[in-house]
């Protein structure tokens, strides 16, 4: 029988060398997606504060990049033209105001009543925070047929089925009335939520938009416990 003697005295550092490498290169490629997700959310934030301080049609993409300290370019690697930046601004906000939410819920009550509560005023919280969110998606985008825009409808919907689905678990939990429709109870929420809100935007910021939200909230609760 013929054999062969292996070389491998160095073959356990090349091995470590290789891993160290491709450790290097993961980490390397993970930063570059994340300084990409970085400036798209740059861009984005840049484009929510213009929309809402001087409207969609009188902001210019130059605008925004500057504004975004990035070049004009970079917007185009991210998004075709303006109106795709449009229609991307209401998902990167509402995502952001699920993040809100999400550490809200976690610090509050398990009862669905409770968490719709928390998911309906933490909106309220997040505008006042972001007032050009408010005034872009309330005043520009939400009265316009922009909203028909499948892209902005998808974001709307997800959005409004975290209602449907918490009224639904209050009412098998018997905390809401057995005939309650939980879609029309969803609409009710939304629809007051849009009204002070466009009235808070378009009068000043005069009121208490947290005060008002929770009225809203206090009357639509009394109706849907009523039998």
């Amino acid at each position: 029988m013929i054999t062969m003697d292996l070389d491998v005295s160095g073959r356990a550092p090349r091995d470590a060398a290789l891993r160290k490498a491709g450790r290097v290169a993961g980490t390397t490629v993970k930063l570059k997606q994340q300084r990409s997700r970085d400036r798209r959310r740059q861009i984005l934030s840049a484009a929510t504060r213009l929309f809402g301080a001087k409207g969609i049609d009188r902001t210019s993409l130059t605008e925004i990049a500057s504004h975004a300290k990035v070049p004009l370019s970079s917007i185009y690697d991210y998004f075709e033209d303006k109106q795709a930046l449009v229609l991307a601004v209401p998902e990167d906000n509402f995502a952001a105001l699920y993040e809100k939410t999400e550490l809200l819920l976690l610090k509050g009550s398990s009862d669905p009543v409770a968490q719709l509560r928390i998911t309906y005023l933490s909106n309220f919280d997040y505008i006042m925070e972001n007032p050009g969110w408010g005034r872009v998606f309330f005043l520009e985008i939400w009265p316009s047929v922009v909203a028909a825009e499948p892209k902005i409808r998808r974001s709307v919907d997800k959005y409004a089925l975290r209602y449907v689905a918490l009224i639904k678990q209050a009412v098998r939990s018997g905390a809401y009335r057995k005939s309650l429709d939980p879609y029309l109870a969803m609409s009710l929420l939304m629809g007051g939520m849009c009204h002070v809100t466009a009235v808070w935007l378009l009068y000043g910021r005069k009121y208490d938009l947290m005060k008002k939200g929770k009225a809203v909230f206090a009357a639509l609760h009394e109706g849907f416990l009523r039998t």
